[in-house]
């Protein structure tokens, strides 16, 4: 099995054993969605939103900013995310229309909700969609990158994002990005194997994916190459032979992704991929195109062995950074704000979700309108904010929230921190105690020498989405013990 100590040398990886022996945590592939965010908790409706988030405490306090552009110039066929395929010929006039939706989807929130304005951002990103579309002119992406240094409290030390394609990160995209204070970004790859983007409908080959690395590079500014296993094509050897050329590259951080198939339309997160068409993936599934679960994680082992053997470490789980990229744990600020610190996240956009925390102990999870059609009529032609209903998590279901958040930033689980937020002790409390014992015994969390915290072993980052769902969102988010208030 993988060692729970990332510098033990010859580490041994067998995550075929790591599945047998927790049995409890195999997700099918048409089953395998799991969020980070919790879908349990009381309904708040889209008014009793607006409320809460008017009267929320925030001013002064840390926070993550997010924008989401819905916008692609090719869809990705497994693609089950908010988005829509930008109308050709009329590129400019679309992004001019989404900046000046998102911009005014702001400020309206900073209307409700005065105190967004002094909350202290520490990490901004733009996502999508393709957010770097925005680079290709200084029309679409500078007055929305000026309206939120105006509007918002942007820490000195920030860190400011924005995700694309290898077709986006241009030399001239990027000296764009780098004028207007980016200083971290994040390239789409997911496969160097020309087979697997041709199939998934992926628009660039993989040197343009290596010309965009090197682009990357010569900004001196951290990135992160993301990359997909279980796809269609793909075979242990091919990743292997991916993984190999990107540490080879000296890449800041790497992340990987297990091929995601189940609906988020029918969850009601996300839109259809094409694969989740039912006719479409019986056909796919006659033709033998999916790899099995085991062969999807022996993908992940090849790639983590190679990882391994140059030094990399993962933090959050499934990012894996070369030494000393990052302050802190060696996470990127985002990460840190999002799930280690689990910060209030305020977000701008279609099918966009955020929450309002703020060190408190009870939650409040904000989301917005899916359907990205009807998001721009109703910013067009109504007032008021673009929400969808909302979630109130409090008790068990907050603190497996945060629990599940924090286990995946692959930092330390801080007694102290629980019990001061929620009044919770995770050693002798239940359901926590028997929940963590259960993870100690299964290798998949260790705790530190004097007691205080504990973290994820390297087994437990192999399997931590599944991790999280199990114990955190249902044995702990659903259990009915009293939980001890402060």
């Amino acid at each position: 099995m993988i060692a729970s100590d990332i510098s033990e040398p010859d580490v041994e990886l067998n995550l075929g054993a790591l599945l047998e022996a927790n049995k409890h945590l195999q997700v099918d592939r048409d089953e395998y969605n799991i969020n980070v965010t919790s879908n349990s908790g009381e309904g708040v409706s889209v008014e009793e939103c607006k409320r809460a988030i008017a009267n929320f405490d925030g001013a002064g306090k840390r926070a993550h900013l997010y924008f989401h552009l819905p916008l692609c110039n090719y869809i990705c066929h497994f693609c089950n995310y908010v988005k829509r395929l930008i109308p050709r010929g009329k590129e400019d006039a679309s992004l001019l229309l989404w900046q000046d939706l998102l911009i005014e989807e702001s400020r309206r929130q900073l209307k409700n909700a005065p105190w967004m304005a002094d909350a202290k951002i520490g990490s901004f990103y733009i996502g999508g969609g393709t957010a770097a579309l925005m680079l290709n002119s200084t029309q679409t992406i500078a007055p929305l990158v000026d309206w939120v240094r105006s509007e918002y409290s942007i820490q000195p030390d920030v860190e400011f994002n924005i995700e694309g394609n290898p077709e986006n990160f241009t030399k001239e995209n990027l000296e764009r990005a780098l004028d207007l204070g980016f200083n971290r970004f994040s390239l789409g790859v997911q496969s160097l194997q020309d087979e697997v983007n041709d199939f998934t409908k992926r628009r660039h080959t993989a040197a343009q994916s290596l010309e965009a690395i090197e682009n990357l590079k010569a900004t001196g500014m951290p990135f992160n190459v993301d990359m997909m296993f279980g796809l269609p094509y793909q075979t242990p050897e091919s990743v292997r032979r991916d993984f190999e050329i990107l540490t080879d590259l000296d890449i800041p951080t790497i992340t990987i992704y297990r091929l995601r198939n189940a609906d988020r339309q029918d969850m009601g997160i996300g839109n259809r991929a094409v694969w989740n068409n039912p006719s479409v993936r019986e056909r796919l599934i006659q033709e033998g195109r999916f790899p099995s679960l085991n062969q999807t994680y022996d993908m992940r082992e090849v790639a983590v062995g190679e990882l391994l053997g140059d030094g990399y470490s993962p933090s959050p789980c499934g990012w894996w950074s070369r030494p000393e990229t990052y302050e802190g744990g060696n996470i990127p600020r985002t990460s840190k704000d999002k799930w280690e610190h689990y910060d209030t996240m305020l977000a701008v956009g279609p099918g966009a979700y955020g929450w309002l925390t703020g060190g408190g102990e009870e939650f409040l999870q904000t989301h917005n309108m899916i359907d990205i059609g009807k998001y721009a009529n109703f910013m067009q032609k109504e007032e008021g904010l673009p929400l969808a209903p909302g979630r109130r998590l409090e008790g068990h279901q907050a603190i497996g929230t945060a629990l599940g958040f924090n286990f995946k930033a692959n930092q330390p689980i801080r007694l102290a921190r629980y019990k001061e937020q929620f009044g919770a002790d995770l050693v002798s409390m239940e359901p926590f105690a028997s929940s963590f014992a259960d993870l100690l015994e299964r290798g998949l969390v260790t705790q530190t020498d004097n007691g205080d915290a504990f973290i994820p072993t390297l087994n437990g980052e192999a399997l931590h989405e599944e991790i999280i769902e199990h114990y955190f969102h249902q044995r702990i988010g659903l259990s009915d013990a009293p939980v001890c208030r402060r």
